[in-house]
């Protein structure tokens, strides 16, 4: 089972915050697992090379003044912060707070006050077992493009420099990663998907690429905005394993540092 949810989030407190919160966030995510069990937390953190779970950064769910790359958060300023999980416990964890629990990020105190974990209410909510996003997947006979739409910024890294391209021999191994590291049924192998890849083409993109600064001192090079592929070079039966990789990729993200806010895609495609 896998999953995502919302938390509806009250600020406490009158204070600033970096508009490019990932970090607070891990934090913020990890003491809610330590809170559900130590044992549990430590194993995650200690033992997952990737992180079976993702964190947004804090949306605001009303106007919020930025000066600089900082928000001047009022006290009953609100926001919305999505949290997925890549398995059961994960998700049992992040949806063991109670309504009215603080959540602390930096400086700044959150209240609790809803859970949205309902895709008629919020569309990038929701859990689904794998299996059933398997069969989903398998209804269709082909797949001719796939579009990644990346609500936060994307990146990868290769060798000792980050590249901030979504090209398909990016996306879709670094899934292939995340679905075994995920210990998802059926096998992904990493190599075979990029050799896969390679054939696929972009047929159209927009948006930019810039420096995302995650503490002061220290910066990636990402990307925000679409990217659209053709799959039409590949079988009817690959294509399926590349849109189930990419549905997958709605819960698990793409690239490098998805459990700081990294790498959020919705995905739309065209199918048959």
């Amino acid at each position: 089972m896998i999953g995502a949810l919302v938390y509806k989030l009250r600020a406490e407190n009158e204070t600033s915050l970096p508009i490019v919160n990932g970090r607070l966030m891990h934090a913020a995510f990890f003491k809610i697992l330590n809170d559900f069990s130590p044992k549990f937390g430590t194993f995650i953190h200690n033992e997952w090379n990737i992180k079976p779970f993702t964190v947004s950064f804090l949306e605001p769910a009303g106007k919020i003044l930025p000066f600089g790359d900082r928000w001047a958060v009022q006290r009953d300023d609100k926001f919305f912060w999505r949290v997925t999980g890549l398995n059961e416990k994960i998700l049992q964890a992040a949806l063991n707070i109670p309504v009215g629990e603080k959540i602390r990020a930096g400086g700044l105190t959150l209240r609790l006050e809803k859970i949205i974990c309902d895709g008629n209410v919020r569309a990038d909510t929701g859990v689904v077992e794998v299996e059933d996003l398997i069969s989903g997947v398998k209804i269709f006979q082909s797949v001719d493009e796939i579009s990644f739409d990346f609500v936060s910024p994307v990146s990868f890294r290769i060798d000792d420099f980050d590249a901030p391209y979504p090209r398909a021999d990016l996306i879709f191994p670094s899934l292939a990663d995340k679905w075994t590291q995920a210990q998802m049924p059926a096998a992904a192998d990493k190599k075979i998907i990029r050799e896969l890849a390679e054939k696929i083409r972009l047929t159209q993109w927009s948006g930019e690429c810039k420096k995302f600064y995650l503490s002061k001192n220290r910066g990636t090079l990402a990307f925000r905005g679409k990217f659209s592929y053709s799959l039409e070079s590949l079988s009817g039966d690959v294509q399926k394993v590349f849109l189930l990789l990419a549905k997958f990729g709605e819960f698990a993200g793409v690239g490098r540092l998805t459990g700081q806010g990294f790498g959020q895609t919705r995905v739309s495609f065209a199918a048959r």
